[in-house]
């Protein structure tokens, strides 16, 4: 190796890896509507609203990992990378992320909705089930988090069964054994 040159550490980017701390896994995220005091009626927050409220989450999934400098400044990040160029990418999937001051390194996870949340996206509301959040240092001269994300694009894509598999999941664990079997 030649004088000044990094030694570029190797990572397993399987997601399957990525995804095998069941603590980055929920499966029963859901939006309750609030209770109009004067009518009594449910008032369901707007789509926008509700990718506010998805960024959080997914930030405060993320900051489990330990992975998370400030949970807080994440969320700012992810919104203003949302503001950019909406993650919602339609067919019932949505994948925020974000290079972060904030990320210590690589990291994802993932919220299942079942019964839905409605989020905006690049031509319109969308109804998604499906948010995989991806983090990674800003700093680093890599592009493993952009291999991560053309590789979660490409598997929901080429595979229709994955989302059935995915709405099937009652355990976090199951996650990791859909992905090992992709990855293979």
């Amino acid at each position: 190796m030649a004088e000044g040159e990094k030694k570029r550490r190797v990572r397993d980017i399987r997601l399957y890896r990525l995804l095998a701390n069941e603590d980055l896994v929920e499966l029963w995220e859901r939006v309750d509507p609030e209770i109009d005091p004067e009518t009594g009626e449910e008032v369901y927050p707007s789509p926008e609203e509700n990718m506010r409220m998805v960024l959080r989450r997914v930030a405060e999934v993320l900051d489990r990992s330990g992975n998370v400098v400030n949970v807080k400044r994440l969320v700012d990040e992810l919104e203003f990378r949302e503001k950019q160029a909406p993650t919602v990418l339609g067919h019932r999937i949505a994948i925020p992320h974000v290079r972060s001051k904030n990320a210590r390194e690589l990291t994802v996870c993932f919220l299942r909705f079942p019964e839905g949340i409605e989020l905006p996206g690049p031509e319109g509301p969308e109804i998604i089930n499906f948010i995989f959040g991806i983090i990674t240092p800003i700093y680093e001269d890599d592009t493993d988090y952009q291999k991560v994300y053309r590789r979660l694009v490409r598997l929901y894509k080429d595979d229709p069964s994955l989302a059935q598999e995915l709405e099937e999941m009652t355990f976090p664990g199951e996650i990791v054994r859909i992905f090992r079997v992709r990855e293979l």
